[in-house]
C-alpha cells in the first residue's frame, strides 16, 4: 500500500509536467492560429487595395485615353475642314485667274482691232498725202509724167498685214522688210519685224520664227511686241518639249515685264527655279 502510494507520490510531478505542457501547446496553437488569421486578413486587405489602385489606374487611363481619342478626332475634323476649305480657295483662285486670262484674252482681241483699224486710218492718210504731193497742176502735169508715190511706213505696214490675213507670207515680209529698211526709226519697226516672225510663223518655220522674237526683244525691249515675242518663244519650246528653257522665258517676262499681259500668262507655266 505504502509502496503504490509512493508511486504516485513519484509520477505526479510528471503527470503536472505532462499536462502543464499539453496545455502550453493549445495555448501556443491559438496564437499562431491568430496570427495566421491576422495575415490572411491583411494579406486579403492589401489584395483589395491593390485591384482598387489598380482599378482607379485603369479608370485613369481610360479617361486619359478617351481624351485623347477627342482630341484626335477634334484635330482630324479640323484638318478635315481647312483641307476643304484649302480645296475651296484653290478653286476659286483657278477659277479667278481663268478669268482674267479670258478677260486678257478678250482685251487682247480688242485691242487688235483697235490698233488694226488705226493703222488702216494712217494709212489711208498716208496715201491721201502722198497723192496731194504727187498730183500735178495745170500744163506741169501734161509736160512731166509723175513718179509713183513711195508709201510710208503706215501703208506698209497695213499692206504686210494685209498679206498676212491672206495667207501670203512672202508678200507680208516683203511690205515688213521694206518698212523696216525705208523707215528704221518708224514707231512701227517692231511690229514690221515682229510681223516677220508671224509670218515664218504661219509658214511652220519655227526656227526663223524664234530667231526674229528674238530680235524683237532684243533691238526693242522697250515695245509692247518685245514680252509678246518672247511669250511666242516660251510657248513654242514648251509645246517642243523643252520644258526647263521655256520656264526661263516665262520667268524673265514676270521679271522684265511684270504689268505686261505676257507676264499674267506666263506665272502658269513659269514653275520653280531649280537649285544647282
Amino acid at each position: 500500500m505504502s509502496l503504490r502510494i509512493g508511486a504516485r507520490l513519484l509520477w505526479a510531478p510528471v503527470v503536472i509536467l505532462t499536462t502543464g505542457a499539453c496545455l502550453a501547446t493549445q495555448q501556443d496553437l491559438r496564437v499562431v492560429q491568430s496570427d495566421v488569421v491576422a495575415v490572411r486578413d491583411e494579406y486579403r486587405r492589401l489584395q483589395a487595395a491593390e485591384r482598387m489602385r489598380d482599378s482607379l489606374r485603369a479608370a485613369a487611363l481610360d479617361t486619359t485615353l478617351a481624351r485623347i481619342t477627342m482630341m484626335l478626332r477634334a484635330t482630324n475634323d479640323t484638318v478635315l475642314a481647312m483641307s476643304a476649305t484649302v480645296g475651296r480657295l484653290r478653286g476659286d483662285v483657278r477659277e479667278d485667274l481663268q478669268n482674267v486670262r479670258s478677260q486678257l484674252i478678250a482685251i487682247q482681241e480688242l485691242t487688235g482691232q483697235s490698233q488694226r483699224r488705226i493703222q488702216e486710218l494712217r494709212a489711208d492718210l498716208e496715201a491721201e498725202a502722198a497723192e496731194r504731193v504727187a498730183a500735178p497742176s495745170g500744163d506741169s502735169a501734161r509736160a512731166t509724167p509723175t513718179p509713183p508715190a513711195t508709201p510710208g511706213p503706215a501703208q506698209l505696214y497695213q499692206m504686210g498685214q494685209d498679206q498676212l490675213r491672206r495667207g501670203s507670207g512672202a508678200s507680208a515680209r516683203s511690205a515688213f522688210t521694206a518698212l523696216l529698211t525705208q523707215y528704221p526709226r518708224s514707231d512701227l519697226a517692231p511690229d514690221a519685224l515682229y510681223g516677220m516672225a508671224e509670218a515664218f510663223t504661219a509658214e511652220g518655220n519655227a526656227a526663223a520664227a524664234d530667231s526674229l522674237y528674238q530680235q524683237v526683244a532684243v533691238r526693242y525691249p522697250n515695245s509692247e511686241r518685245a514680252p509678246t515675242a518672247l511669250y511666242k518663244r516660251a510657248t513654242a519650246l514648251r509645246v517642243a518639249g523643252k520644258t526647263e528653257p521655256a520656264r526661263a522665258l516665262y520667268r524673265q517676262i514676270i521679271q522684265r515685264y511684270p504689268r505686261s499681259e505676257a507676264a499674267v500668262l506666263s506665272e502658269q507655266f513659269a514653275g520653280t527655279p531649280s537649285r544647282p
